[in-house]
């Protein structure tokens, strides 16, 4: 039997890599015709080619699930419109160890999706942005297109651009009292990070600890303690960019400050949401290639498969974009799809294989 498990298993597999090729390839193409676009002088073609590249990872990250889906509903199609299922049944292959099989080797997709989200997709997208700013001599931002906001204690750090290899300019720094009143403002044009400190150049300070405002005007100066330097490499990236451990840690600098945090939370618990809902896609699957589907020619299963698909990926975007407007908890937003999936497919299979092969399934 574990011939036939490993047989299974391995069709499985290599129908859901098929069509993660196809998946990757098809956004990597429209990836590609829209960075051609903003080539020029500075960034160039191959710029433009390494950068949808380095963003590989993250496209297989994002189209995993999908794939599954799609990929598990014509591999076990394959195996049933060839009446290989058949046979395996004539043998004593119930259907619920048909769907164990596929669910051990949804488990093999779910390791692999979580390795990629958490190790591979965001190094890849931080040197993807690194290139595309190189070769642009753009600036990062925050949120929105006039650079990022800091707050630490009773400071204020706005940096309007941020540049590669730890550079900004336009620096404006306000330090409140407990009151709240400003006791100084300081701005500069341009600072870096060199042997553990921040050098700051065209330097203008305001002091209004005293009735008489006074300014300084220096040419250069240094800051021991200016922006923390791993929150500072944190800050410029997205949250869909960052490793579990940035993410808690930006989350947490967030709370402390009594600042907005949703939106990384709902990263956060992506990041065990997404490599679950493979899992899922496996056992929404498996009761259709049982049922009146069988019927079906093997076209008519892949195209059920493609619109399925699609459809699924519409409605977990949808859902995880509207918990944040409707104010949902980011916990129970990340994980609503699967346990809408997770529902569907009981109701599946207790539809056309009744409770009890359900509870066998749920009790293994």
């Amino acid at each position: 039997m574990k011939i036939l498990d490993k047989y299974i298993a391995k069709q499985i597999l290599i129908s859901i890599f098929a069509v993660l090729g196809v998946l990757v390839i098809v956004v990597g193409l429209l990836d590609l015709v829209d960075e051609i676009k903003k080539v020029n002088s500075e960034y160039s073609i191959i710029l433009a080619f390494t950068y949808v590249i380095l963003n590989m990872p993250q496209n297989v990250y994002e189209v995993l699930p999908i794939a599954t889906l799609m990929g598990s509903l014509i591999g076990l199609s394959k195996l049933s419109s060839t009446s290989e299922l058949n046979a395996a049944k004539s043998c004593g292959l119930s259907f619920i160890q048909i769907t164990l099989i596929t669910l051990k080797t949804g488990m093999v997709i779910v390791i692999l999706t979580f390795l990629i989200g958490e190790f591979i997709a965001p190094k890849g997208q931080q040197l993807a942005n690194n290139v595309k700013n190189i070769g642009e001599s753009t600036r990062l931002s925050m949120k929105n297109t006039d650079g990022i906001w800091i707050k630490s204690n009773n400071s204020f750090i706005h940096i309007a651009k941020v540049y590669p290899n730890k550079i900004v300019q336009e620096i404006s720094l306000y330090r409140f009292n407990e009151k709240q009143q400003l006791m100084e403002s300081i701005y500069a044009e341009e600072g870096y990070y060199k042997n553990g400190r921040w050098y700051m150049e065209n330097i203008t300070s305001t002091n209004f600890k005293n009735k008489d405002v006074v300014v300084v005007n220096e040419e250069a100066t240094t800051f021991e303690e200016f922006i923390d330097l791993d929150l500072f490499d944190i800050m410029v990236i997205k949250p869909n960019q960052m490793t579990l451990l940035q993410l808690k840690k930006y989350i947490q600098y967030l709370k402390n400050n009594s600042m907005e945090s949703k939106n990384y939370e709902l990263a956060f618990w992506s990041k065990f949401s997404i490599p679950l809902s493979c899992l899922v896609m496996f056992l929404l699957t498996t009761p259709f290639v049982h049922s009146s589907i069988r019927t079906a020619s093997y076209g008519q299963r892949i195209f059920i498969g493609i619109l399925t698909g699609v459809a699924l990926f519409l409605f977990n975007q949808t859902l995880n974009k509207l918990s944040i407007i409707i104010d949902i908890p980011p916990f129970i937003g990340s994980f609503l799809p699967i346990i809408i999936l997770l529902s569907l497919s009981i109701i599946i299979i207790n539809k056309y294989h009744g409770i009890k092969p359900l509870l066998k399934l749920f009790s293994k």
